[in-house]
């Protein structure tokens, strides 16, 4: 945890609801000013995000999750936060498609929509670290049958090419749960996956 709370422009708000082992992490990612806040998870409020905010002197500029599920984004947290900064942009994860970048106090971040463990997965890529949600790297199974297994193949390709397609190196993974964080990643090879 202490490796994940020194990533470079990569705040953890904390694991909600219980910071708890296994609960989401919300992060606010964060450059010259600015702010996106991802993961929006049960349990989060909109004091800590105002304080993450004040700590980091940043302004809310996007908002969005790694996918629908509740867990990720819980609807009623999602609406306090509009209620709380109408001048934020909120980015719902099925509105993704393909690569998305956007400019973040100058800096890309880019949102590969890629379902996987869901309809809505979106993986975040900034500063060269990627939060691939519930995305489970390496293989096409997965803990529901959201996704058929024809798309999750295609899915782990595209996010296979990420790097080709964009020129845009990913050094660092962490999921939505935290329970996995890897440094010095080869990121074509997490997508490979046996045909069996």
């Amino acid at each position: 945890m202490d490796a994940m709370r020194k990533l470079p422009g990569w705040h953890l708000l904390g694991a909600f609801p219980d910071h708890e082992p296994n609960d989401v992490g919300s992060w606010l990612l964060h450059n010259n000013g600015e702010a996106l806040l991802l993961e929006i998870p049960p349990g989060l409020t909109i004091d800590d995000v105002a304080a993450a905010l004040a700590l980091l002197g940043a302004g809310l500029r996007y908002v969005t999750a790694s996918h629908l599920h509740e867990d990720h984004l819980d609807p009623q947290v999602w609406n306090d936060l509009t209620d709380a900064y109408p001048n934020a942009e909120f980015f719902p994860p099925e509105e993704f498609a393909g690569d998305t970048r956007i400019d973040l106090g100058g800096e890309s971040v880019w949102f590969i929509k890629a379902p996987k463990h869901s309809p809505s997965d979106t993986v975040t890529v900034f500063r060269g670290v990627a939060m691939t949600g519930d995305v489970e790297l390496g293989t096409l199974n997965s803990v529901n049958r959201e996704v058929s297994r024809k798309v999750k193949a295609a899915s782990m390709e595209y996010l296979r090419g990420f790097e080709q397609r964009t020129g845009y190196r990913v050094h660092t993974i962490v999921s939505a749960h935290l329970n996995d964080f890897r440094q010095d990643v080869n990121w074509a090879s997490l997508f490979e996956v046996s045909q069996r």
